[in-house]
């Protein structure tokens, strides 16, 4: 108050003797201490707003962070100079589409290092099996279908127990396929270690840097490893693809037949009754009566077991049992042999329509449902109407059910007693 009082006198006077020619400058006290502060405060405050700005300018030129493992980065921008992934149009204002965010993008990552691996599939080899181990020892990534299988895979190659990794796995209440043991898994592959090490790098507590687990430090340092490997070995030239199998040259027709089992190709399961062409060796189910390739009729008695009695049809080479008098598969007649070497069995019959020959239970042929003739009895043997059993004259109740004799069949046996002359 007192420097603003003396300033207000000071212009007082000037005003009042502003008519004299020379006035002396009266000095102006120096500001207080206080409005120095004041003073002070003010710039402070200023160049503060002022580095402020200058920071954030400075941040705004700065690129983002791009990923916080730079091995991943090295690796994606490896699929981007392969071809792999294919970059964004740039925008109008100079600025790629994708940006830096494709490092940490899983929907633009995925089908590009899931290709890489298919390709590279030679690269499993040369692959760490220690770090592979680090990494899935200690579980999945997480619960997705594939993510697990593949794990699965991996440790079964390394003969890893699945119920101890499951037990110690911190998504085991939520995995629908902990504790299962995969059985004939595949062989593991390339595209397998890719997909666990791009889930590992794409995963959120990774990119924002947020709390692991203990246990994730060891198995996360071998990720990066097994990337930076990938980036080395990405630089060789693929290993040729594995040869192709060819087909086998047809073999002689009387070779063919003795070595039925040597031209069968290994990858074809043959089933009983399956036949392969002397002409063109292609495979043909049992029912084809012709090659399916090449219609040469089938050979006789290829890769078919005959028992003794069996025969083979003269029309369509059809095998048939011994007890078939005709053909099953075309109703020709069988060939007609001197002694019949099918042991019949008491109560058995031959159809008189088909010649097929049907055991004693059987009311109706198997073969052609015809009925079954009348039995031509000896004097006092009678039918079970039960269970059609033939018994002898002598037997008053059936030799198999216990069943007692039909009256009309004890009728006639009394009667043929009362007129033998015995």
């Amino acid at each position: 108050m007192s420097a603003s009082k003396l300033l207000l006198a000071g212009t007082g006077l000037l005003r009042v003797h502003k008519d004299l020619t020379f006035l002396p400058l009266i000095p102006l006290p120096k500001p207080s201490f206080s409005q120095s502060i004041r003073f002070r405060g003010v710039c402070s405050s200023v160049a503060v707003e002022s580095v402020a700005a200058d920071n954030s300018e400075l941040s705004q030129q700065l690129p983002p962070l791009l990923h916080p493992w730079p091995e991943w980065v090295t690796f994606v921008d490896r699929l981007k100079t392969n071809g792999y992934l294919i970059e964004s149009p740039v925008k109008e204002d100079g600025t790629d589409g994708a940006g830096d965010f494709i490092y940490r993008e899983m929907n633009l990552l995925k089908d590009p290092c899931l290709s890489f691996a298919r390709d590279r599939y030679d690269l499993f080899n040369s692959l760490s099996s220690e770090d592979i181990q680090a990494v899935v020892e200690v579980g999945c990534p997480n619960i997705l279908r594939k993510v697990v299988n593949s794990a699965k895979r991996l440790r079964a190659h390394l003969e890893l127990e699945e119920g101890d990794v499951c037990g110690s796995c911190n998504l085991r209440g939520s995995c629908d396929r902990a504790y299962v043991v995969p059985k004939d898994s595949e062989p593991p592959r390339t595209v397998d270690v890719v997909r666990l090490l791009m889930f590992y790098a794409m995963d959120p507590l990774v990119i924002s840097g947020g709390e692991k687990p203990p246990s994730r430090e060891l198995a996360e340092s071998c990720v990066r490893k097994l990337i930076s490997k990938l980036v080395e070995l990405s630089e060789s030239t693929p290993s040729p693809p594995p040869p192709k199998q060819t087909a086998r040259a047809p073999l002689p027709e009387k070779k063919a037949v003795e070595n039925f089992s040597d031209n069968v190709s290994n990858d074809i399961k043959m089933q009983s009754g399956d036949w392969t062409c002397t002409n063109c060796n292609f495979l043909n189910f049992k029912k084809n009566r012709q090659c399916l390739k090449c219609r040469v009729d089938r050979p006789v008695n290829v890769g078919v077991q005959m028992k003794d009695g069996d025969w083979v049809c003269s029309k369509c080479n059809f095998v048939n049992f011994a007890r078939n008098r005709r053909c099953r598969e075309c109703s020709a007649d069988g060939p007609v042999r001197e002694g019949d070497n099918v042991e019949m069995k008491n109560g058995d019959w031959n159809c008189l329509q088909c010649n097929f020959m049907n055991f004693a239970r059987n009311k109706m042929c198997k073969s052609c449902r015809a009925p079954r003739p009348v039995r031509q009895l000896n004097p006092g043997e009678w039918e079970c109407p039960s269970c059609d059993f033939l018994n002898f004259r002598k037997n008053e109740a059936c030799r198999k059910c216990k069943s007692k004799r039909p009256r009309q069949d004890e009728r006639e046996y009394e009667e043929q007693l009362w007129r033998s002359p015995y």
